[in-house]
């Protein structure tokens, strides 16, 4: 009790002192910007930090009020990450008396820190807000490096007289002692929800990480496992021609990065005309280049590079669960000395968890009622069942008999199941989003314990998620190791 005492004023003591430490930043942040007279800033070529807020609906007005509301009301954390949230607002509304508040929090956050990483990124940080108020960026110098892309390898399968397709037997197994390694966005933070943006990205904490994709499957396997997590942040990418590239374990880069998880995210470090820091990290081609010391790696996979970085990873013994698996196809015929799964259910077990191990069997003539969709974000996920399937088809070299279904209408894939029994088929492919579809795909699988579905980029979203659990013997995931009888 004496110690805990102890360890209880001596958090108290710090919290004070942070608490003033921020009192003093900000007073000599507003005199700064007071004194100097700034009051436009400059951001550079390409950047745009108000079309993914648009993107998701929301109103400029609506997403700077949600984030004051954040930065007033919650319990102070850090001034790195108050210096992202000071950054983020001064984008956003092109207010110089923000990005004033937050070049002076990275100040303080380099005198801080005792971490050289930390006191490097914080200086960087520092100059970029001096840019931003300034308006001059530093050119790229001459560079020998090149991008030097994956080279994914497929083997035949090793059977090709069969009748019967097995898929879900795939499984990685996580306990105590494995190590997660995992992106920051939608887990310690999420800049877009106002999510912990006074957080800085690498201070991970399972009572704050995320209720929502990312951040919820880890939850489940932390509480599951007790399993170590560590963030993976502070990524340089690099601008070859008109795309960015992030690195490998070895500094080679190979994985592309798309535009908007740099140009559009607010707390993303320009160093120079083609070089950035990316804190909030998003995807397994963001985290690739500082996991080959995990168990399991757990990001966005939703983009062919994304799967690209878990084949990276898997050939050199990381396992990788990929919740959003749009891609998760490409990777059908791969061997790797790590296990790649997508869209799979997360199971409590003796000695901790099992990510998959859900399987079911099914004619290779008989026919699948899938997915599919023309249209693009946030429709363009209902094409995984259709992408899988076809995938699948080449891989075995045999006509398979997929008849798609158009989604035109998000949260409204319940047509592919009016089409399964118009078709009279037992087995459907689907992304399960929304409660209609959930209520949707339920129904028909009641109907018949001979009824199947394989649910695709489904795990993150609730509704979708229980179909697992509430019919194991009649639904699995896109199983990039299929088995044949």
């Amino acid at each position: 009790m004496k110690m805990y005492r102890l360890n209880h004023r001596s958090n108290l003591l710090r919290k004070a002192a942070l608490i003033a430490l921020f009192c003093l930043v900000l007073t000599i942040a507003a005199e700064t910007f007071s004194q100097s007279g700034q009051g436009s800033i400059s951001w550079p070529a390409d950047f745009d930090f108000t079309s993914s807020i648009k993107e998701e609906g929301y109103s400029l007005q609506g997403f700077s009020q949600s984030y004051v509301s954040n930065i007033v009301d919650s319990p102070v954390e850090d001034t790195y990450g108050l210096g992202l949230a000071n950054l983020t607002l001064g984008l956003v509304n092109r207010d110089a008396y923000y990005i004033v508040m937050a070049r002076s929090l990275f100040a303080a956050n380099y005198e801080m820190s005792k971490d050289p990483k930390e006191k490097q990124l914080s200086k960087l940080s520092r100059r970029y807000a001096e840019n931003i108020l300034s308006g001059e960026y530093g050119q790229a110098q001459p560079t020998q490096d090149k991008v030097q892309p994956i080279n994914i390898a497929r083997y035949e399968p090793g059977k090709r007289d069969f009748q019967k397709i097995i898929i879900g037997k795939s499984a990685i197994r996580v306990n105590k002692n494995s190590i997660i390694k995992v992106q920051a966005d939608r887990v310690t933070r999420d800049w877009l929800m106002a999510h912990n943006i006074k957080c800085s990205p690498w201070a991970f904490s399972a009572e704050h990480i995320a209720t929502w994709h990312e951040g919820q499957k880890i939850r489940e396997l932390v509480d599951m496992t007790g399993a170590k997590v560590a963030i993976v942040t502070g990524t340089l990418v690099k601008r070859f021609g008109w795309n960015w590239f992030a690195p490998d374990a070895e500094g080679v880069f190979r994985f592309e990065i798309a535009e908007d998880k740099v140009l559009f995210f607010p707390t993303t470090i320009l160093i120079d005309s083609r070089t950035a820091i990316i804190n909030d990290t998003h995807g397994i081609n963001a985290i690739a280049w500082d996991s080959l010391d995990a168990d399991l790696v757990l990001g966005c996979a939703d983009s062919p590079a994304k799967m690209e970085a878990a084949y990276y990873l898997a050939e050199r013994g990381v396992n990788v669960y990929a919740p959003t698996d749009r891609f998760i196809g490409m990777l059908i015929g791969t061997r790797t000395k790590g296990t790649v799964i997508g869209s799979a259910p997360i199971k409590k077990t003796p000695d901790g968890a099992v990510i998959g191990d859900q399987p079911i069997a099914f004619d290779v003539n008989e026919p699948i009622v899938v997915s599919d969709t023309n249209g693009r974000y946030p429709l363009q996920y209902y094409d995984t069942p259709y992408r899988y399937f076809r995938d699948l088809e080449k891989y075995i070299g045999k006509s398979m008999n997929i008849i798609p279904v158009q989604v035109l209408e998000y949260g409204k894939a319940g047509v592919v199941v009016d089409e399964a029994r118009k078709a009279g088929a037992r087995l459907i492919g689907i992304r399960v989003k929304s409660s209609d579809e959930h209520d949707a795909v339920s129904s028909w699988l009641k109907e018949d314990a001979r009824n199947r579905v394989v649910l695709f980029h489904t795990v993150v979203y609730p509704d979708g998620y229980k179909l697992f659990y509430e019919f194991p013997q009649q639904t699995s995931f896109g199983d990039i190791h299929p088995e044949f009888e």
